[in-house]
């Protein structure tokens, strides 16, 4: 395999325990993970870093990303237990989910806008109107809720990386499926962060099995691409086309990494 092309960042935004999120241009935004002064940087398909988000509070760090379809930018904020929007240049629009949401995690938004954070305290999932309104508490056979990712027809896929599985939900909240736990020979020791391609194919980052894992629509496993030189995986975003990007934090939690991936698991580049 050809050695993967190793990217320098300018100013590099990356930490560990960073999350990931794609636009519908390609541009990629990194949170800063955990320590002070968190944030969230927006980079260029090829890794150029374009701007910073900022407005965030503590230092736990920016817990989730999403971006919608008009670009505002989505960051929990876990010190604030709320999620900080801005709009595409950087500007802080509002604050959504003050004292109704406990430590927010993962973040998803569908093609409505509709924005769904999962509660890591409280083991749900809350859904807000594009405006920010509090519509819906999702709440299930969740040990620990934490990467969220919505479907075309509208099913949420919920990461409970406490019991080491992936649950499929309809719009009402209904449970659909569970995969993991042996299921379809599908095994998630420490699940984080889920995402999804245009043909319905899932990606979730297992650091505890130090993979990332793809699945077909139907929960069945299709590969699992390990993370290399000491390093594991911890957030994915999944373009239309397959391709994925995954923050690494090494095991020495001093470094980071984000990897590109084709839909066949080769790795395309490396950005430190």
């Amino acid at each position: 395999m050809p050695t993967p092309l190793a990217t320098a960042i300018a100013n590099s935004p990356l930490h560990s325990g960073g999350f990931i999120a794609l636009d519908l241009q390609g541009n990629v935004y990194l949170s800063s993970g955990d320590g002070p002064n968190p944030r969230i940087s927006k980079l260029s398909p090829s890794g150029q870093l374009l701007t910073q988000f900022i407005g965030f509070s503590g230092d736990s760090g920016v817990q989730g990303v999403a971006v919608d379809s008009q670009g505002n930018v989505y960051g929990a904020d876990q010190d604030a237990n709320d999620v900080v929007k801005f709009s595409a240049a950087g500007k802080v629009l509002s604050t959504i989910g003050a004292s109704q949401i406990g430590e927010p995690g993962g973040l998803a938004v569908d093609s409505h806008d509709v924005l769904y954070v999962a509660d890591e305290a409280g083991a749900a999932v809350e859904v807000f109107s594009p405006s920010g309104k509090l519509t819906q508490t999702i709440r299930g056979t969740f040990g620990k809720t934490r990467g969220l990712a919505v479907g075309t027809l509208g099913q949420l896929y919920v990461v409970d990386h406490e019991r080491g599985r992936v649950l499929t939900l309809d719009p009402s909240g209904k449970q659909l499926a569970s995969w993991g736990e042996g299921v379809n020979g599908i095994t998630l020791s420490y699940p984080i962060e889920i995402s999804l391609d245009n043909l319905g194919d899932i990606f979730v980052t297992d650091p505890g099995d130090n993979a990332l894992q793809k699945l077909s629509s139907d929960g069945k496993l299709l590969a699992k691409w390990p993370a290399r030189d000491k390093y594991h995986p911890i957030s994915v975003a999944a373009l239309p086309d397959g391709r994925t990007f995954t923050t690494e934090d090494a095991d020495d939690g001093k470094s980071a990494r984000v990897v590109e991936r084709s839909p066949a698991g080769s790795e395309l580049a490396v950005w430190r």
